[in-house]
């Protein structure tokens, strides 16, 4: 067996290792406390329909959100990289945008955008912003000073030196931002539906809530594990454009 079969059974082993424990837990703790794996897999059947619903409305809600905060994100790394008084001025108020607990400020979002999809973007937008503004301040400072010496000695613009020689150095630091960004993304959604969904459409914070607050484990737990295939989704979604784009010559061999 090779060393590459190896390393890709190891994670399937451990994922069935915590599978089996997570099974022995549930026939030792009463059935409103831990659902099994097994009554978890009947809930999502059960629940197939109202699940896809839900996991539609958050997958767009944390979708929209990261595609906000890169934006905002990749706007504010190029705005820091530019000036370093806008750095001064602006950094530690994008500091405290990350610092602040989103649970704490999603009522607040009610306030503002009433109950529906638009805070559970934003509440993922908030969540999300931070690793991708770093992924782009970090990435377009690892410029090589003497490859842009050169650019420069040539006549090149800004734009024609962050078109040619920033954005090109920078990507690898923005995508691993955006890997990060993805899964805190569909927390950030989750998180936003709590407090901001009222069930019209489902979403899957809803059917958290509101399967717990009935006792309905296995319902609760299913849309956990919807809301984790959903990151998971977008984790892989990322590591795929990551690949893509700067596979070839960024030299990841141990991906």
């Amino acid at each position: 067996m090779t060393l590459d079969h190896r390393q890709s059974i190891l994670p399937i082993a451990v994922g069935l290792s915590l599978v089996a424990a997570w099974h022995g837990l549930s026939l030792i703790l009463p059935p409103f406390l831990l659902a099994g794996p097994g009554a978890v897999l009947q809930a999502m059947a059960q629940h197939a329909s109202v699940l896809a619903t839900a996991a539609a409305t958050t997958g767009s809600a944390a979708l929209a959100g990261l595609a906000l905060a890169s934006l905002v994100g990749l706007a504010l790394g190029g705005l820091f990289t530019a000036s370093r008084v806008a750095e001064r001025a602006l950094y530690p108020y994008a500091l405290l945008v990350q610092t602040v607990p989103v649970i704490a400020i999603a009522p607040l979002l009610v306030v503002w955008l009433d109950y529906g999809w638009w805070v559970a973007t934003v509440s993922a937008a908030i969540v999300s912003f931070f690793p991708l503004l770093t992924g782009a301040h970090v990435g377009l400072r690892a410029t090589d000073p003497d490859q842009l010496f050169l650019l420069r000695l040539y006549g090149a613009s800004p734009l024609q030196q962050l078109k040619m020689l920033r954005l090109p150095a920078a990507l690898p630091h923005i995508l691993a931002g955006l890997r990060t960004a993805g899964g805190l993304s569909v927390i950030g959604a989750v998180v936003g539906d709590f407090v901001g969904s009222n069930g019209q459409p489902p979403s899957l914070g809803y059917i958290v809530l509101k399967a717990a607050a009935s006792a309905d484990v296995a319902r609760s737990f299913a849309a956990v594990v919807v809301s984790a295939i959903l990151a998971l989704a977008l984790f892989a979604s990322t590591r795929a454009l990551e690949r893509y784009t700067i596979g070839a010559w960024h030299g990841d061999r141990h991906s």
